[in-house]
Parts: structure tokens; C-alpha cells; sequence
């Protein structure tokens, strides 16, 4: 853990996934990045060509030259978090979970998917609420194997 550059809290978990890329991801503010994500590179003119308006709205660009963009959590069998609003000035975290397809709605879906999203009960949590947006969809559930 380490302190996040954009909110200065100390939630901000970062993973060496190789010598080269490390990855930060902040349960403070819900911002993201990597050491890929600097300023002009080839992949933030991607993302940025692929985000919506808002996403590129909030991004933070900090001391080392690096991105940061507001994440969006997608747990097919728990739910998703992400940004709800309409400009910088507006918005919230929101969290639904997800529930089962019902059988006469399966021909809509992919023949394997078993989950949607239940976009009809939506919670809005405050900007400074990422982690219990998180708890909302119960991303802190962690079931442990029992040892023998």
C-alpha cells in the first residue's frame, strides 16, 4: 500500500506485475493507473479514444507524469461500480449487483452468460465513498478455503 497522488489517502494498492509495469489502484478515491499510463503514451491516447466523456473529464495527471482514470469494477457473478453523472462537477459512484437472467430472457444474452446487471436498483454513493460502493456489491467477500 502505498499513498495515492491524487486523493492522499492510504489505500492505494500497487501490484509489480513485471521489472517494467506496476499497477496502482486507489480503494480511496477509485483512480487508477500503470506504469504504462504516462502522459501522451500510446495507450492513454487509446483509452482516451475509447472512454466516455466524463472518464476523460476526471483524469488526473500526477508529478511522474502519469495517468490516472476514475475506475469501473465489473464482477459478473457480484456487480459493477462505476461513475453516474453527467460533468465534472456532477457525479457520484453508483453500484448495482448483479442478478440472474430469467429463463424467457436468456435468447437476449450470450448463451453462456448466467448474470446481468440490475441497472433497476442502483446505488449512488458520494465521490469520497469509492470503497463503500465496493461493499456494495460485496467485492470484500472473500470466501477462504477451510484447511484439512
Amino acid at each position: 500500500m502505498s499513498t495515492c497522488p491524487h486523493c492522499g489517502g492510504n489505500a492505494c494498492y500497487e501490484q509489480v506485475i513485471s521489472e517494467e509495469v506496476t499497477t496502482s489502484f486507489c480503494f480511496g478515491c477509485g483512480y487508477s493507473t500503470s506504469t504504462l499510463m504516462t502522459d501522451k503514451s500510446e495507450l492513454v491516447v487509446k483509452t482516451l479514444e475509447t472512454s466516455p466523456e466524463l472518464y476523460k473529464d476526471l483524469m488526473f495527471i500526477d508529478s511522474n507524469s502519469l495517468v490516472w482514470f476514475p475506475s469501473t469494477v465489473t464482477l459478473p457473478e457480484k456487480g459493477m461500480v462505476f461513475l453516474d453523472g453527467n460533468s465534472k462537477k456532477n457525479w457520484k459512484w453508483a453500484a448495482v449487483n448483479s442478478i440472474e437472467i430469467l429463463e424467457e430472457e436468456k435468447a437476449k444474452f450470450p448463451k453462456d452468460q448466467t448474470t446481468k446487471m440490475d441497472m433497476k436498483n442502483i446505488k449512488h454513493f458520494e465521490k469520497e465513498d469509492f470503497m463503500e460502493a465496493l461493499d456494495a456489491i460485496n467485492f470484500f467477500d472473500v470466501e477462504v478455503a477451510e484447511s484439512e
